[in-house]
């Protein structure tokens, strides 16, 4: 009996046992394997019986050790070096009885994916010319060009880090090559015409090693390894496993996050395990493990890893094709030890002891198609947010408004709306809230799709989850919106010197106070009037209009209606002007809110609050806003979930 890859056979040694089988009349030999893909698996092919676990009967094997508590099946740190390997052993077969699941995260954005992409086109058509032209030269050039476009696939780290760790092999030591190879084939003169193309491939590459460390971390796998799934490992307290192409990207890595992200290396601590291909093989059980992309050919077994029961592969798009066909060979190998006449001795086994009939292993991934987003359920948990405020005068200086311009307005093209809005005020009624509490007393109803920001103790990052992700005791960082808040933005607006904005956006509110003024009208009688009118909107929307809380209505119908109701001739001759006015300066002031609030929470992230720099010219910063009575780090208490509340009381502090 052979079980697994614990002893290596070479040629000779493989002989030896034939001949010793011979010798002894031994009547089989029987291989058991969990990777129908290792070179052995060939050599004794024909030689050997060869056996891969049915997944029901392998769950039987592993119940009937767990029901009689076998030492090697414990879980404890107690026995010889022996039995805890054995218990290693165990665990990860538990984890391939309860289900192995891939899910493949997406990873790239921006000049790099179409940087990768062009460079991965580029090696398409020198591949297909190095197939019609048979030269051995292009061959030879065709797995230089994949080597290295793969160095820059399989990479986690930065590139000078990952070039550091290794030695003769880096990038620019492989274009560099590639370089020169090119004259090889230039004085080849059958690979003569492929010249060209190779240089456009190797132009490609140069200019995707140039781009590589500009490009921002979320674009590369680096990025979404550590701003998701190693922060979301962290977040769950899960432990996680990282497996990297080779050893030297394994020292790579574990110098990047040593060096670039201590806090979160140092918090992980023996949570975070890094392995190359060959090292995880042995490693203990975590509860969830990375895989650095499409796997080399000779390592695409790990698609089958029991490191853990739950995996994620990160994958640019242009590594679908190559996922897509290694799972197809996975199984095919599996399938073909199937297609043997041994495979009836194991099929009645696993009748006998489960009453079914043996199915061939699987793997249990998702692939995307070749173009399609995907995330992993680890990377969707929390992410980091990088992106930095825009410069508030940036943004009053440089939006260019065009409110003047647009068809006239023809009233009878819309028809009267009806809605199902609660006539109480505040809003109509939503369900399924949560209710997250915090300390001090405050609470807050989030729908759960809603994007909120935590911190977190000793890292200088700001975070992003949904609502839904919400637990104790995360620290959510929150910037109230006030009406103070909203008259200094509209005040930069105003400062902007575009008077006939100005004017336009305020013409409505003008010609309303002054007509409600003059009729004496009281909010009834503004009900009656929007009714009048074909409206049908809940009372606590027509209130908001009445006490001209909000800034424009949500439609131009609803607009026009206020306009013909009272006989705002100002508003009604100008329409157009005043609609599109009002939209701009919810658009500018939208665009001035969020930068506040980015530059805000960050912020309360780093700690450095009050000379944080706004804008430069005007010089503006978040003192001025007295910022300190708006921001809130706000730790989680308790949450309540199913919960009904007006949908103006979502996403507000309630007692302040």
């Amino acid at each position: 009996m052979i079980y697994d890859d614990s002893v290596k056979y070479d040629k000779e040694r493989l002989l030896r046992l034939l001949n010793w089988k011979q010798r002894n009349d031994v009547p089989a030999i029987v291989y058991f394997t969990s990777n129908p893909t290792s070179d052995l698996v060939e050599k004794l092919r024909g030689q050997a019986f060869l056996w891969t676990w049915p997944p029901q009967l392998l769950s039987a094997v592993v119940k009937e050790d767990q029901d009689s508590r076998n030492e090697w099946i414990r879980t404890d740190e107690e026995g010889s070096p022996t039995t805890r390997r054995a218990q290693v052993v165990a665990r990860r077969e538990q984890n391939r009885v309860s289900g192995l699941s891939l899910d493949v995260h997406t990873c790239g954005d921006g000049d790099l994916l179409t940087a990768l992409k062009r460079a991965n086109d580029r090696r398409a058509k020198f591949e297909y010319l190095t197939r019609e032209l048979d030269a051995d030269i292009l061959k030879r050039g065709q797995q230089l060009v994949r080597y290295a476009l793969g160095s820059f696939r399989e990479l986690l780290a930065p590139l000078d880090v990952a070039d550091f760790h290794a030695r003769r092999t880096t990038i620019s030591s492989r274009l560099a090559q590639l370089d020169r190879f090119a004259g090889r084939i230039a004085s080849d003169p059958e690979a003569n015409p492929a010249t060209g193309t190779f240089r456009d491939v190797v132009s490609a590459l140069e200019e995707l090693e140039d781009l590589w460390d500009e490009a921002p971390a979320n674009d590369k796998k680096q990025g979404v390894l550590v701003n998701n799934l190693l922060y979301g490992a962290l977040d769950r307290g899960d432990s996680i496993s990282v497996v990297t192409a080779t050893e030297s990207q394994q020292q790579a890595l574990t110098t990047f996050l040593q060096s670039e992200h201590a806090s979160l290396y140092r918090e992980l601590g023996d949570d975070l395990s890094i392995h190359d291909t060959h090292s995880v093989r042995s490693a203990h059980p975590t509860d969830h493990v990375v895989l650095y992309g499409a796997l080399r050919w000779n390592d695409r077994d790990l698609l089958r890893t029991d490191v853990s029961s739950d995996a994620v592969v990160l994958a640019y798009p242009i590594e679908m094709g190559l996922l897509h066909s290694q799972v197809d060979a996975l199984e095919g190998s599996f399938e073909s030890i199937a297609d043997t006449t041994f495979w009836n001795v194991i099929d009645k086994l696993t009748r006998i002891a489960t009453d079914e009939p043996a199915d061939v292993e699987r793997v249990n991934i998702d692939l995307p198609e070749y173009e399609e987003p995907s995330t992993s359920d680890l990377g969707d948990d929390i992410s980091v947010d990088e992106a930095k405020g825009e410069d508030l005068s940036e943004i009053v200086r440089g939006y260019e408004t065009d409110y003047e311009d647009g068809e006239d307005f023809d009233p009878t093209e819309y028809e009267t709306s009806s809605t199902s809005q609660t006539t109480t005020s505040g809003g109509w009624t939503e369900t399924d809230l949560l209710d997250v509490h915090f300390d001090d007393g405050l609470s807050m109803y989030l729908r759960r799709d809603s994007e909120l920001h935590t911190v977190r103790e000793g890292h200088d990052k700001l975070f992003k989850k949904n609502a839904s992700r919400l637990k104790e005791p995360n620290v959510v960082a929150h910037l109230e919106d006030t009406d103070d808040m909203r008259d200094q933005l509209y005040a930069l607006i105003r400062e902007r010197g575009d008077v006939g904005l100005y004017y336009y956006a305020n013409l409505w509110k003008v010609n309303l106070e002054a007509a409600l003024e003059e009729t004496g009208d009281d909010l009834d009688d503004f009900i009656e009037k929007m009714e009048q009118q074909g409206l049908d909107k809940g009372r606590g929307t027509y209130e908001r209009w009445y006490k001209m809380e909000v800034h424009r209505t949500r439609s131009k119908k609803s607009f026009w209606a206020i306009a013909e109701a009272y006989d705002l001739e100002g508003v009604k001759e100008n329409f157009n002007q005043v609609w599109n006015a009002v939209q701009e300066m919810e658009t500018i002031y939208s665009r001035l809110k969020r930068a506040l609030r980015q530059t805000a929470l960050r912020s309360a992230a780093d700690g450095t609050l009050d000379d944080v720099m706004l804008s430069e010219s005007p010089d503006i910063r978040l003192s001025d806003f007295e910022i300190g009575k708006y921001l809130f780090r706000l730790e989680v208490y308790s949450i309540d979930k199913g919960v009904e509340a007006k949908s103006s009381q979502i996403g507000r502090l309630r007692g302040l």
